[in-house]
């Protein structure tokens, strides 16, 4: 233990009424910071952020302790790096986002029903979506129309035993077209693409819903989902040769 040291206090206008209490800590300060763990990373964004990430830092980690799982349906792809650290791992992700029309269409969405009139009054404010005005604004009327029609013929039907789903099902191929034609972005982004969309129909509670069906955008989305996420992977290949690329 140290010596201790004198202390000097000056206390001006010191009467000596009261007495004056003086304490003195001694302490040390500690000389080492805390030190904390390192933290894992975890990003997302575009199809193209694993190998955008990769392009910047590829020299600065160990390939054999790196992997990417692609996963086509959801469309992702998934750099992972230190995979097995748990402190230091990290995860990029990239993935290909629908654009917001076509999911708001709820085109090949089998949660997505709509109601004819519903269905008419959003097509009448989309209907940039059209490159026809005049054909889009056919289609709203004839939504519009298409369950006063269909009751009224139901009211009609002499034989009790008749089915709701067989008048309906007649007021879809009999009143609205097969099929119509739209032009919009399938992915995020300013590309539209065209295609042709067609209607489906289901009962709930006697009320009918509409749902709308593209194969033709299937067809593209898969191509485009396809060809995109290759693109990724072969321009990582040739960046990072030793990294495992495996499909989910």
């Amino acid at each position: 233990m140290e010596d201790s040291k004198p202390i000097a206090i000056n206390i001006e206008h010191y009467t000596g009424d009261k007495p004056i209490e003086v304490v003195y800590r001694e302490g040390r300060a500690s000389s080492v910071l805390d030190t904390k763990a390192p933290e894992s990373i975890s990003v997302c964004g575009v199809l193209s952020t694993p190998l955008d990430w990769l392009e910047k830092r590829v020299d600065t980690i160990d390939q054999k302790k790196a992997n990417i799982l692609v996963e086509r349906e959801k469309m992702t792809i998934t750099l992972t790096v230190n995979e097995s650290d748990h402190y230091t791992k990290n995860t990029i992700t990239g993935t290909a986002q629908l654009s917001e029309i076509f999911k708001k269409f709820g085109i090949n969405n089998p949660n997505v029903g709509w109601t004819p009139a519903k269905l008419g009054q959003f097509l009448r404010l989309n209907r940039s979506a059209f490159e026809d005005k005049e054909t889009c604004m056919k289609l709203v009327s004839a939504l519009k129309n298409f369950t006063a029609k269909a009751k009224a013929q139901i009211e009609k039907q002499h034989d009790p035993s008749g089915s709701r789903a067989d008048v309906y099902r007649q007021e879809v191929e009999s009143n609205l077209p097969k099929s119509f034609t739209v032009k919009i972005p399938i992915f995020a982004g300013p590309v539209k693409t065209t295609f042709d969309v067609e209607f489906d129909h289901y009962l709930t509670d006697g009320e009918v819903f509409l749902q709308l069906v593209s194969p033709g955008a299937q067809e593209l989305m898969d191509e485009w989902r396809d060809n995109s996420i290759d693109k990724v992977l072969n321009s990582i290949r040739e960046l990072a040769p030793d990294i495992a690329i495996l499909e989910a």
